[in-house]
């Protein structure tokens, strides 16, 4: 399996684990064999669940791998063994005995032996050696000191024991990077679109012939809001996907989101927005917009100024960027169709145009006359295009 496909998998095992789906996720931790879950098997052994804790290390390890292997699996039937004969099921304790420790009888005859032995006796702690068992409890918290120690001293559980540190809800951000990547290959991109499913590649719906938009559908948020972290443990910063394009700074009114929060979180469309159908962007499209140099997220908040849309956690709390005007602004807009153009006023006159992902002004024009707007006007439109 590829670096890659290996790190697909613990980026499932963590939405499984904030999920809940606490079954599924230690199914799947056996299956691969990429992640050894020590708490998983800590509960197992004091509960008891011998078949359950045999299926699970099979998917790491199996009796002759080693003999360290041989060792664990040796400790956990024992165990088993002598618990059947602490109940007085002596019928259960020779099936044991036959079907689980005679495997070990050909590594070390006299040890089998010696366990035979056990059946004959009222009360197992007669032997010398078993004589300071105590109750089940504590006898199988002792042999889970002896088991870690075995795991992690054995080759076959290298680099299988933690788990690798990324971002809490790595895959729901993931996903809506792909949206927004997805949505700015769009001929006509919305302000604020409406996500319903990620079977397919998104698309914005165009405008209907008269230059209307359809009626906005009924909004049916896909997820809900992202959990909190699950019982993995504490994740860091890094991440194993690199995006396609590395992103520039976008403008100050875009949200760069660290998490799919932003558009998972709150899927609201604002009234005479209509939803989308889904289709894939051509390559002369996909080749016009990276040579524009657009950012790789197009952030679906921030931009329609509608009120009452988006919470104040939706709101970016850092500066991208600060753009030095020389004067008090009096009034900003953005252009109606291109809307990383922006036209900025000042109280002594001045008109500035802004295109944000650019280092600098794309014009100015001190006040001297109204006619100078055209300029601005024909700037705007050239670049929109």
């Amino acid at each position: 399996m590829s670096s890659l496909s290996r790190e697909l998998v613990f980026l499932i095992l963590q939405f499984l684990d904030e999920e809940k789906f606490k079954e599924t996720v230690h199914k799947l931790e056996q299956e691969s064999g990429f992640f050894f879950n020590m708490k998983h098997f800590e509960d197992q052994v004091q509960a008891g669940e011998w078949d359950e804790i045999e299926r699970y290390l099979c998917g790491f390890t199996k009796v002759e791998d080693n003999r360290y292997s041989m060792k664990i699996f040796f400790e956990i039937r024992k165990q088993k063994y002598l618990e059947a004969l602490d109940r007085q099921d002596r019928a259960k304790a020779v099936e044991i005995l036959v079907k689980d420790l005679k495997v070990f009888s050909s590594f070390n005859e006299e040890l089998f032996k010696e366990i035979t032995q056990l059946l004959t006796l009222d009360n197992f702690r007669q032997n010398e050696q078993l004589s300071k068992y105590g109750d089940t409890k504590s006898a199988r918290n002792i042999m889970l000191v002896e088991l870690k120690k075995l795991i992690e001293a054995n080759p076959l559980f290298r680099d299988k024991l933690t788990f690798p540190p990324f971002k809490s809800s790595r895959l729901r951000t993931l996903i809506n990077q792909s949206l927004n990547w997805q949505h700015q290959l769009c001929k006509n991109p919305r302000s604020n679109p409406d996500i319903k499913t990620l079977f397919i590649d998104h698309s914005c719906t165009p405008t209907t012939a008269n230059g209307a938009r359809p009626p906005p559908p009924s909004n049916n948020p896909l997820v809900g809001p992202i959990p909190k972290a699950g019982a993995f443990p504490p994740i860091g910063a890094h991440g194993p996907f690199q995006p396609v394009v590395s992103p520039t700074p976008g403008p100050p009114t875009h949200m760069q989101p660290s998490s799919a929060a932003a558009f998972l979180k709150h899927p609201r469309t604002p009234t005479g927005m209509t939803g989308m159908d889904y289709q894939s962007a051509d390559s002369e499209h996909l080749m016009k917009r990276m040579r524009t140099g657009q950012s790789e997220e197009v952030s679906f908040s921030g931009i329609v100024h509608a009120p009452n849309i988006y919470s104040q956690d939706d709101l970016p709390k850092t500066v991208v960027r600060t753009l030095n005007q020389g004067s008090n602004v009096m009034s900003m807009d953005f252009h109606p169709q291109r809307q990383t153009i922006l036209l900025v006023g000042t109280n002594v006159g001045d008109i500035s145009l802004w295109e944000s992902w650019l280092p600098g002004k794309v014009g100015t024009q001190t006040f001297q006359s109204l006619g100078s707007l055209c300029f601005f006007n024909a700037t705007a439109d050239s670049i929109a295009k």
